[in-house]
């Protein structure tokens, strides 16, 4: 049942308390990923155990300012975990306070101060490293690009460790033809890696044209699809070989779609390709408006990425006959409508089609009426997302013979208690922790269920 309890919203700070205890111990790193209330918080960061102290530490849930309480732990792996902090699939993290990452930075244990330099974001505090004497740590500062000093970066270029030089060129590539070739010659990046940073970088046109004739098919592709080479070099790959550089090519801005339908390229429903960097980078609302009705399904694709549509593009990218570009569309735009979000949600056969339940359009009011009664499984299951859903057909699906029901109406608030309390002792595992992390549970019944687990009441 704790496993249940320690996911329930509506534990009080007496109960998750509780769950402290050493008889808890298996969801400890449940209860520390997960919002808190501040009583809890002081009794982590002072808890007795690392174990916890450290999980605490990558929660997506704790603010800087609260991680930043542990940079001064005793425990070096507390540390190492702070200097990480969340890795957390499409979460946004918020970051430490500066003069944490600078405790990190200067921390006594070599593998803190190791985490903290791949760790820890652009900032000020990791610019400072920039003069260290350690070469790693004058590679960890080139990542800080934007808050050093022109003089800086020219040192870093100059480095006299070919690892620093080629980490700083890679920075500086993106307005420095120098510094691309500067790149290309002592960059220890994987072909891939190596790519991604030309697709972005200001190139000479004699090392654009001998990537083209010469390159490995990524060098080729980042050389066609790059607008900053001239459209004369990049004809060169326009019926390359591999099907990668001629899509590319295909994708460029300056390229009528006249143009592209002469290529031979295709982008197919299950292709997976990374967005378009000049389309995800654009301030242009025009140039979007393009991409957005383009036949290139990649320059549509790489438009729904975009972080500065307006609401019509994002419309017009809702009817998109592509799915992938909808999933794109919804994982990025907070303004798509509810019905593209609902549509996609059901069509979307992947583990990861559970975040759009969280897309704050995501109709959830309503759902009860609309698919309560729906003869497809698939749809009747949609209404226990409803937060209004009655407590008759909750009950209902409470019985249906697809377990699936069972878990998912176990912890809607909405469930009449008395079943509530019967599914607490259901024979499905998952239905009872289920039941245990309905937030309409009582306070005295959580704590007579964490005494039936041997969690001991608190002391004081």
């Amino acid at each position: 049942m704790i496993r249940g309890i320690v996911k329930n919203p509506a534990a009080p700070a007496s109960v998750l308390l509780r769950l402290l205890s050493d008889e808890a111990s298996s969801i400890w790193e449940t209860l520390a990923w997960r919002l808190l209330p501040d009583q809890v918080v002081d009794g982590i960061v002072t808890s007795q155990h690392a174990a916890l102290r450290a999980a605490f530490a990558e929660s997506k849930y704790a603010s800087g300012d609260l991680r930043a309480r542990l940079v001064n732990d005793p425990d070096p792996t507390v540390r190492a975990a702070v200097a990480i902090g969340p890795r957390w699939f499409r979460s946004p993290v918020d970051s430490l306070p500066e003069w944490a990452q600078r405790a990190l930075l200067r921390d006594q244990d070599a593998q803190v101060r190791a985490r903290a330099e791949e760790s820890l974001p652009p900032s000020r505090a990791l610019a400072e490293l920039a003069l260290d004497a350690d070469p790693q740590r004058r590679r960890a500062a080139c990542r800080a690009w934007k808050y050093l000093d022109p003089e800086r970066r020219r040192l870093l270029l100059m480095d006299a460790a070919y690892s620093v030089r080629g980490d700083a060129a890679k920075e500086a590539s993106i307005h420095d033809a120098d510094a691309t070739d500067l790149y290309l010659l002592f960059t220890d990046d994987v072909p891939v890696q190596r790519a991604q940073v030309l697709m972005r970088a200001e190139l000479h046109p004699v090392t654009a044209r001998r990537l083209a004739e010469t390159g490995d098919k990524h060098e080729r592709a980042a050389i066609a699809g790059n607008p900053t080479v001239s459209l004369d070099t990049a004809r060169l790959l326009a019926d390359d070989l591999e099907p990668t550089v001629r899509l590319q090519f295909a994708s460029r801005p300056d390229l009528t779609e006249a143009q592209r339908a002469e290529i031979d390229y295709h982008v197919s429903e299950s292709d997976r390709i990374g967005a378009v960097p000049w389309v995800l980078d654009s301030t242009d609302v025009e140039m979007l408006r393009r991409c957005a009705a383009s036949t290139n399904t990649l320059l549509r694709r790489s438009a729904a990425c975009n972080k500065h549509l307006p609401q019509d593009v994002i419309d017009l990218l809702g009817r998109d006959d592509d799915f992938p570009v909808c999933i794109l569309l919804c994982e990025n735009q907070p303004t798509v409508d509810g019905e593209v979000v609902l549509t996609t949600f059901c069509r979307w056969a992947s583990p990861l089609s559970g975040m759009l339940l969280d897309h704050p359009n995501f109709p959830r009011v309503g759902l009860a009426r609309r698919f309560g009664d729906a003869p497809e499984s698939s749809q009747r299951y949609l209404a226990t997302h409803d937060p209004e859903a009655p407590a008759e057909l909750l009950l209902r699906l409470s019985h249906d013979s697809d377990v699936r029901f069972r878990r998912a109406v176990a912890s809607h608030p909405n469930l009449p208690y008395g079943r509530m309390v019967e599914l607490l002792g259901d024979e499905d595992s998952q239905t009872s922790i289920r039941a245990a992390a309905n937030p309409a549970l009582p306070q005295p019944l959580m704590n007579q269920l964490l005494d039936a687990a041997g969690v001991p009441r608190l002391t004081c």
